[in-house]
């Protein structure tokens, strides 16, 4: 078993990956201000709880969005298997053609997604992401990856909100019944998820405009089940462990044969 990480700004997905698939998968919240020492006791609990009767690691490979927490997670990781940890990175192959301007700013977890997204569906394919940032990644017909778009999330779209506007409160994001919300809160939380919904609605045919074709849409993130139903455009999957997945591609890739 491979344990695949991926870190972003609000969550730490944890998963064991095997040829046969995901075999576990469990998340931690991101703080800044934990030490390795502390992120390895909170993930050997984790494990100890997830991955029971799952062999020990024999691997592990990490994706971060947050440049500071990468060494703190790194050496919790290394605490906690025993093993080195695989950084995506420069100098890591993942077999993904990019052709952006600059491909070093492409990061890791889209590069994830798309090593998996390619493995797994027809081309053209548009992986959409949704976190902190919902993330866009589109991958052309010839297994290129060109580009993609970068929005404000759920989360960012709640915090703005909410801190802007002195009347308006914090709310959980579910969609309510009705488009037209008959108080602030429904208000809020339609122009949150079914705003989310529509435009990614507006952005998939604009790609797809674009690419002069239709293309796969796989979904994946923490918002992804929130949102995705309320798209008006249809057969987007959505898939939880894409980026782990992708994780483990990777890592085998690199692998000395």
């Amino acid at each position: 078993m491979i344990l695949t990480v991926d870190l972003s700004n609000t969550r730490i997905t944890l998963a064991g990956a095997e040829e046969e698939g995901i075999v576990f998968s469990c998340q931690l919240a991101t703080v800044k201000s934990r030490t390795a020492d502390e992120y390895a006791a909170l993930m050997g609990l984790l494990l100890d709880r997830q991955a029971a009767g799952c062999t020990a690691p024999e691997g592990c490979i990490l994706s971060s969005v947050v440049p500071e927490l990468t060494p703190v997670l790194r050496r919790g990781l290394e605490k906690l298997t025993g093993r080195e940890v695989m950084v995506v990175g420069p100098g890591v192959k993942t077999g993904l053609n990019i052709r952006l301007d600059d491909p070093s700013q492409l990061g890791s977890d889209f590069v994830a997604a798309a090593v998996a997204a390619q493995a797994s569906w027809p081309l053209p394919v548009i992986t959409v992401e949704m976190d902190t940032a919902i993330g866009l990644g589109v991958t052309d017909g010839s297994g290129c990856y060109i580009g993609g778009v970068i929005a404000p999330g759920i989360p960012a779209s709640v915090s703005a909100l909410t801190s802007r506007a002195s009347l308006l409160h914090d709310v959980l994001p579910k969609a309510p019944a009705h488009i037209i919300g008959r108080n602030t809160d429904e208000s809020m939380r339609s122009g949150i998820i079914y705003g989310a919904a529509a435009m990614l609605d507006g952005l998939l045919a604009g790609m797809e405009q674009e690419l002069g074709r239709s293309a796969t849409v796989v979904a994946t993130g923490p918002w992804a089940r929130a949102v995705i139903p309320h798209c008006r455009r249809g057969g987007i999957h959505v898939d939880e462990d894409l980026i782990n997945r992708g994780l483990w591609l990777i890592w085998k890739k690199n692998q000395k044969r």
